[in-house]
């Protein structure tokens, strides 16, 4: 799943240079309508950008904000210019937090436990139609978890079940998985259905996947384990 990984990454990377070098033609332009909606969909690449970065390396949203803190008392220093009586303090803070930045980049690198041969394995056995269905369970009581299966020959359901039942309003506005149109299910959970074309396309699946347990991982505080469970064909 790695080199999926390192291929979404690409895509995305390459998708947000694409849509900034069009925000700077259609400002010449004065196609200001068009900038909007560009605006919007370069901040969602750079939301589900981010989740991916997330799932390939646990440490990135931590060394994010502390490359993002070391930028700002730089740009401090620049703005208010190097005789400012704050200078000295902003230099020092820098180096404290390069040095937190160091230490950080030398722990060993925790791979969010989904980003596993297994969940890739369960994806194809499903598509080939050797299991009908599986579960990701996020906690232990197995009270919230995603359930996979065919909802029509090349259609994947993917179906959300939370502990609480009163985030599932909450969860439609988180930033990662807002624009996934995500349907309410009869009885509880909610749910969207991707086609799935051939073999390829299961990389959407998983990148769907990413998105969703990011967001539940990173807002519901839950453990860093997933149990997986396969449901064969009787």
């Amino acid at each position: 799943m790695t080199s999926d990984l390192n291929s979404l990454i690409d895509y995305y990377q390459w998708e947000i240079i694409r849509i900034q070098a069009q925000i700077d033609e259609n400002l010449e332009m004065h196609f200001y309508n068009e900038i909007e909606f560009d605006i919007v969909a370069l901040r969602d690449l750079k939301n589900e950008l981010d989740a991916i970065l997330t799932l390939q390396d646990s440490r990135y949203p931590k060394i994010t904000r502390v490359k993002d803190r070391i930028e700002y008392y730089k740009t401090k220093i620049t703005e208010q210019g190097k005789s400012s009586d704050f200078k000295d303090v902003y230099e020092i803070r820098i180096r404290e937090v390069e040095k937190e930045l160091e230490a950080l980049l030398h722990v060993k690198n925790k791979s969010i436990s989904f980003e596993t041969q297994y969940v890739d394995d369960a994806l194809y056995k499903l598509y080939s139609k050797e299991i009908v269905a599986f579960n990701l369970y996020l906690i232990e009581n197995k009270q919230t978890y995603l359930n996979l299966n065919l909802a029509d020959t090349n259609d994947i359901r993917i179906t959300v079940y939370l502990e609480n039942k009163n985030d599932y309003s909450w969860y439609r506005k988180y930033s990662l998985i807002k624009d996934l149109k995500l349907y309410d299910l009869e009885g509880g959970g909610m749910y969207l259905t991707r086609r799935i074309y051939n073999s390829n396309t299961l990389l959407e699946i998983k990148e769907l996947l990413s998105r969703i347990v990011i967001a539940i991982k990173s807002v519901g505080h839950v453990k860093n384990e997933i149990y997986l469970e396969l449901i064969e064909n009787k």
